[in-house]
């Protein structure tokens, strides 16, 4: 009986995560502004300067980095406000859902997006640029998808945690929106990298933007600089870029794997702490149970379709369960048993 009861908890859980995975991915493809953003703005502009650069070595890799900084932040950000303002966060932590299982859904769709589009995108760069089809044999493959995952990885975790601990989406908007355009113009895709490499002090205050280093990995990957300097091409040495990240692979992977995990901890920690907090009060007392009751008992009283809206918008509001409202429901037990 009791593993009858876990195989159908799994089976209930594993059907939920599907279905917000298909409904994250429908998000993305049926919004006109996520399409022409994540995949035609940057299709279009990789295109337009390889037709006067075609045999830059450093396009290719700034545009796909460009492409998951735009999509694992800014897009992702952009869903999960609204998720938010439209209440389907409500309505979905009310179920009594596993906490891991919402997000778990959203940041595979996010990698399944990302992946397509990076697919596409090298398959009609390949397709179309000869000079770009000449730098595909001598990829450092290990580098360049090293660094695309870790770029992914970083960026969805920033988003995530913007999300979790900037209460304003408007804010957090602002945030997200800067961080995309910083790296779409500073790291090689608004702007030749190997241009914005000779200007120190620009250099340095790029350090600050994490998405720097596993971008330059990238770049870097791309063109096999495996001490992350390439020493351009012929003899004019065109294109010739210094990364300035030590001459040591090891660094920009544990500056940005520090970053990680800082991030994962906080946000694990995070949701467990709201789980706790949302299931039950200091008493053991469901909060989703009581308020279920309440709300039955007080849809009775209505007279008329006013109050029956009014009613549920208070109700949807109670559901958040936080801190405060607990504190509330702990301070009228404690008064009843006095």
């Amino acid at each position: 009986m009791q593993i009858h009861k876990k195989y159908k908890k799994v089976n209930n859980n594993f059907k939920s995560f599907k279905d917000l995975y298909i409904l994250s991915l429908k998000t993305f493809i049926y919004s006109p502004l996520n399409m022409f953003l994540g995949v035609f703005l940057v299709i279009f502009t990789l295109f337009i300067w390889l037709l006067f650069k075609g045999n830059n070595p450093f396009l290719f890799s700034s545009a796909i980095g460009a492409l998951i900084v735009r999509n694992g932040i800014h897009t992702f950000h952009r869903a999960l406000s609204n998720n938010k303002n439209s209440g389907f966060d409500k309505r979905i932590n009310s179920t009594g859902l596993n906490s891991f299982i919402k997000p778990g859904a959203n940041i595979l769709a996010n990698f399944t997006i990302n992946f397509c589009i990076i697919v596409l995108l090298m398959c009609l760069t390949l397709l179309f640029f000869k000079e770009q089809r000449a730098l595909f044999s001598s990829v450092n493959w290990t580098m360049f998808l090293g660094g695309t995952i870790s770029l992914w990885l970083l960026c969805v975790l920033i988003s995530y945690a913007i999300f979790m601990f900037v209460e304003s989406t408007v804010v957090g908007s602002i945030y997200v929106s800067l961080i995309y355009i910083f790296s779409y113009n500073l790291l090689g895709c608004a702007f030749p990298y190997e241009v914005v490499a000779r200007i120190n002090w620009l250099n340095f205050i790029l350090y600050f933007l994490p998405q720097r280093y596993m971008l330059n990995v990238m770049q870097a990957g791309w063109v096999n600089a495996k001490n992350l300097v390439y020493e351009g091409l012929g003899e004019e040495q065109l294109y010739k870029v210094d990364f300035r990240l030590g001459e040591n692979l090891a660094i920009p992977f544990i500056i940005t794997y520090s970053l990680i995990l800082i991030l994962s901890f906080c946000l694990i920690t995070f949701i467990i702490f709201k789980v706790k907090q949302k299931k039950v009060d200091v008493y053991g007392t469901s909060i989703v149970l009581k308020l279920s009751t309440d709300y039955i008992r007080d849809i009775k009283k209505c007279s008329n379709i006013v109050e029956l809206k009014q009613l549920r918008e208070n109700h949807m509001d109670e559901l958040k369960n936080n801190s405060k409202y607990i504190k509330k429901i702990s301070l009228i037990k404690t008064k009843k048993k006095r």
